[in-house]
C-alpha cells in the first residue's frame, strides 16, 4: 500500500502572494466628519399602497332592486362578486340577491358549490 502525502504532492505548493499595494490617502469630506455611522441618513419606508375604501350598500333600497332586477339578468356570468361589485352591495346582498333572482326564474345555476356559485342569464327560448 502506497500512501500519499499531502504535502509533497506536486499540486499543493506554496506560493507567497505578492505584496499589497499601498492605499491611496483617504480625502476626509467636512460634511461627513461630524455624522456617526448611525445618525448617516434614515431609510425613508414607504406608507404602502391604500386600497380604495368601498361604499357599498348594506340594505336595500327602492333603486337597487330596480337596479338589480333591469341589470343583472342581462350578464353572462353572474356571481357574487359580480352582483357586489357593480350594483355596489355588500357580498351578503349579493348572495341574497341570487337566491332572490333564481327563485323568480330570472337567473339559472350553472355551478353550485359552498365555495363559490355561479348563475347566468336565462334564454328567451329556454322559458
Amino acid at each position: 500500500k502506497a500512501t500519499v502525502s499531502v504535502l509533497n504532492c506536486p499540486l499543493s505548493r506554496t506560493s507567497t502572494m505578492p505584496p499589497k499595494k499601498a492605499a491611496a490617502p483617504k480625502k476626509s469630506d467636512p460634511k461627513k466628519s461630524n455624522k456617526s455611522g448611525g445618525k448617516a441618513k434614515k431609510k425613508k419606508w414607504s406608507k404602502g399602497k391604500a386600497r380604495e375604501q368601498l361604499n357599498n350598500a348594506v340594505f336595500w333600497d327602492k333603486n337597487l332592486k330596480d337596479k338589480l332586477e333591469k341589470e343583472v339578468p342581462k350578464y353572462k356570468v353572474i356571481t357574487v362578486a359580480v352582483i357586489s361589485e357593480r350594483v355596489k352591495v355588500n357580498g351578503s346582498l349579493a348572495r341574497e340577491a341570487l337566491a332572490y333572482l333564481c327563485d323568480q326564474g330570472i337567473i339559472k345555476p350553472v355551478s353550485v358549490s359552498s365555495k363559490i356559485r355561479v348563475y347566468t342569464k336565462v334564454e328567451k327560448d329556454e322559458e
